[in-house]
């Protein structure tokens, strides 16, 4: 075994400093719940950062300190501590050899978790479906009432399921056609699509809010009351009306970078002015690209307006695919397109969602080569433990024991990168894949790290071929 002298053990500062970072990262992590989102992404983050920071403190004191166990005991299991207690030999190089790695796989990781996919998804209110199950559009105006058994049969749908009809509530949203200011618009918006969202939707509520302009309970309870704010004119009399964006829509399609308070000027249906002031902002959800504005403001601007060509269906799953055939069937001449929520919502989150499988992937790329670096210091490690090999060899070690040792110390290296680097990234997204906000593609992830496995290990064949290739005898004279 390698034996470590007390001038070779670290000072317990070390072991104080990663006790530290923990208490640090702990502190970080009970602090973000009363954070705003992006905030508590952001310390979710550090808090992962630290910990990988303190479990690679933790891994230099043990391999600076000799305090991996002996190298031999009774029983099985001698090569696998040889190869630990090998490591120690150079614990700095060790130690950044994991670091690395862990580094790589705790990027890799954290990065994947913002992956979205909220098509399987079920509605809740409190989300950004609103607890709505579909969404149907038409490109002609519709006025009778879906909810009302008469209102169905004027437009020729079948009676159906009295019960399943009963437990369905469609909302319907008047339509001022414009510019798309979602994210699949290159191009920044003139005149951006504008819906008149009726008392039905306002008494209702619903859907998550990211900031409100109120200090009113009964608007922070419910901020869609916002929209029957009666505005006066502004200073130079260009009328006002309060108006609900997406986040992500005011920010990047609109350039609104100060979100509540923002206003934003469109033409009216006389050639004049309207000035949208934003009182509420939403997260992601179903109304990215969309303007949403009462209805009664909406007429009063764009008279013209009739009938409604938005609607929102809140139902039960087990009746999503008959109310689905019902719409399409009955709307089929109003030009419908129906689709659920969690559909719609992936089409927004589409461009983020490829550019984080492009990170990943690049991430992963990186990742394998840097396996490669990681062999060719397990292969310098080699040549300077040529009279350790040799000596090894003539006091009875068969040259494959020798290759599976090699073999094992770099595997060791590789495999407490990955480790460190898994747990870090684990700590710092926990909230989230606690609270069902992540969507991580477990399989393309784990097929990644496992990739960089084989390829570390494949890799370190390089070493082991030394090995056996070694002249020994030479390098023993040398000793």
């Amino acid at each position: 075994g390698i034996g470590f002298g007390p001038a070779m053990r670290p000072s317990r500062a070390w072991t104080w400093s990663a006790g530290l970072l923990l208490l640090v990262a702990t502190g970080i992590g009970l602090a973000a719940g009363w954070m705003s989102e992006d905030a508590r992404a952001a310390a979710f983050f550090c808090t992962g950062g630290l910990v990988l920071g303190a479990s690679l403190v933790l891994v230099w004191t043990q391999l600076r300190g000799g305090t991996t166990g002996p190298a031999f005991a009774a029983g099985r299991g001698n090569l696998p501590r040889l190869a630990v207690r090998n490591a120690a030999r150079h614990p700095g190089r060790s130690t950044l050899s994991i670091a690395m790695v862990a580094s790589a796989c705790f990027l890799i990781i954290a990065v994947s978790a913002f992956h979205l996919d909220p098509v399987g998804r079920a509605p809740q209110r409190s989300s950004g479906n609103g607890g709505f199950a579909l969404i149907a559009e038409t490109s002609q105006p519709v006025y009778q009432d879906l909810n009302t058994a008469a209102g169905r049969a004027e437009l020729g749908m079948a009676p159906g399921d009295a019960a399943m009809w009963k437990s369905t509530r469609i909302v319907p949203f008047r339509v001022k056609a414009g510019d798309d200011a979602s994210c699949l618009n290159l191009y920044k918006p003139q005149q951006p699509r504008i819906l008149g969202v009726s008392q039905t939707m306002v008494q209702r509520g619903g859907f998550d809010w990211a900031d409100s302009d109120t200090a009113m309970p009964d608007e922070l309870a419910n901020p869609w009351l916002l929209l029957d704010k009666n505005l006066p004119p502004d200073r130079d009399g260009t009328p006002r009306a309060p108006v609900v964006v997406e986040k992500n829509t005011a920010t990047y399609a609109l350039h609104l970078w100060n979100g509540v308070g923002e206003t934003l000027d469109v033409t009216d249906s006389h050639g004049g002015k309207v000035r949208l002031v934003i009182v509420g902002l939403l997260n992601n959800g179903i109304f990215q690209g969309d303007l949403l504005i009462s209805e009664q403001a909406l007429l009063g601007h764009f008279p013209e307006t009739s009938g409604y060509r938005y609607f929102l269906v809140e139902t039960p799953p087990r009746h999503v695919g008959a109310i689905t055939a019902a719409l399409s069937t009955a709307l089929g001449s109003y030009g419908v397109e129906v689709e659920t929520t969690g559909q719609r919502i992936a089409r927004f989150l589409a461009v983020q969602n490829t550019y984080l499988s492009t990170f990943q992937s690049l991430g992963g790329l990186g990742l394998l080569l840097g396996t490669l670096g990681l062999a060719a210091v397990e292969l310098r490690n080699v040549f300077e433990r040529r009279g350790e090999l040799a000596l090894l060899r003539a006091t009875g070690f068969r040259r494959r024991t020798l290759a599976w040792l090699v073999m094992l110390e770099n595997g060791l290296l590789l495999v407490g990168g990955l480790a460190v680097g898994g747990l870090a990234a684990l700590v710092a997204l926990a909230p989230h894949l606690l609270s069902g906000g992540a969507s991580i593609p477990w399989a393309s992830l784990a097929g990644t790290l496992l990739a960089v496995l084989a390829v570390g290990l494949a890799a370190g064949l390089g070493a082991v071929r030394a090995v056996l290739a070694a002249p020994l005898l030479p390098a023993l004279r040398g000793e």
